[in-house]
């Protein structure tokens, strides 16, 4: 199977049954409630706190997606929101650690190259003269701010994209053996990913990311319309968007005939 129709089939995924499609949709709802301005302090905290218990039902969900497949069933699976919130929370850990990692080795290079310090030196300058603080710094230290600033950006994206595969490699196997502690193993994730080819996966992300942008920008301009648009958004897009990259990227771990897997085991 090709990488087209293998995204072909995930967009197909999502609508193959619509009762659980709706279900999904109207848990997407709940959790987008955060975004809506209210008016109401109160109100406000309240739907904030009721949308991040949907977020994390969400999150715990997409990993029951990985489980069909390593069950070698296509179909959506059920909600379930005790197992839903617990692997949600599962996810938020292992998204704490995985992360952590690359923001400090980041931060370390930040550091290293002064960017701190030369970027608290220009802000004092625009603190002092305003507009005209550009004219006020000198080349080398602007010059500094850029390259300092250039060499922690391009580390940074690398470490990202790094921990980002090592952490859908993470998902797979929060899945296959429904325990925190062998998904967050990261040594073992990234012996999952060179088995199966970074390469591949790196192919694999550029597409999803490709779609999803397109999704990202329909869900934007529907999330335009005044009053109910980022609920219409939550419920169509978010909710395909949604179902469309847990599905692509289910059974890494398995040899099951689920779409990503045919691509990476190829």
């Amino acid at each position: 199977m090709s990488l087209t129709e293998i995204f072909n089939d995930s967009l197909k995924y999502p609508f193959s049954d619509m009762t659980k499609f709706c279900i999904i949709g109207i848990v997407m709802v709940v959790s987008s409630l955060g975004s809506l301005e209210i008016g109401n302090a109160i109100i406000s905290s309240v739907l904030g706190i009721v949308a991040a218990v949907a977020s994390i039902i969400t999150s715990g969900y997409s990993v029951s997606v990985v489980k069909k497949a390593l069950v070698k069933s296509d179909e959506i699976p059920d909600l379930d929101l005790r197992e839903n919130i617990i692997d949600g929370l599962k996810m938020i850990v292992m998204l704490i650690v995985y992360y952590i990692i690359p923001i400090i080795i980041t931060l370390i290079v930040a550091f290293a190259t002064g960017f701190f310090n030369q970027y608290i030196e220009v802000a004092t300058y625009a603190s002092q003269y305003g507009s005209n603080f550009v004219n006020m710094v000198s080349e080398d230290l602007m010059m500094s701010l850029v390259s300092s600033a250039a060499i922690t950006i391009i580390i940074g994206i690398i470490l990202l994209v790094i921990f980002s595969l090592l952490f859908y490699m993470g998902i797979c196997r929060l899945a296959k053996y429904n325990s925190l502690s062998e998904g967050a193993d990261i040594p073992e994730a990234a012996r999952d990913l060179k088995r199966i080819g970074i390469g591949k996966v790196i192919g694999w992300m550029i597409l999803l990311f490709v779609i999803v942008a397109i999704l990202t920008f329909i869900e934007t301009f529907i999330s335009s319309i005044p009053s109910v648009g980022i609920l219409i958004s939550a419920f169509l897009i978010s909710n395909v968007d949604f179902s469309f990259s847990s599905n692509t990227f289910q059974s890494c771990k398995s040899h099951t005939r689920i779409p990503i897997l045919e691509y990476l085991s190829a």
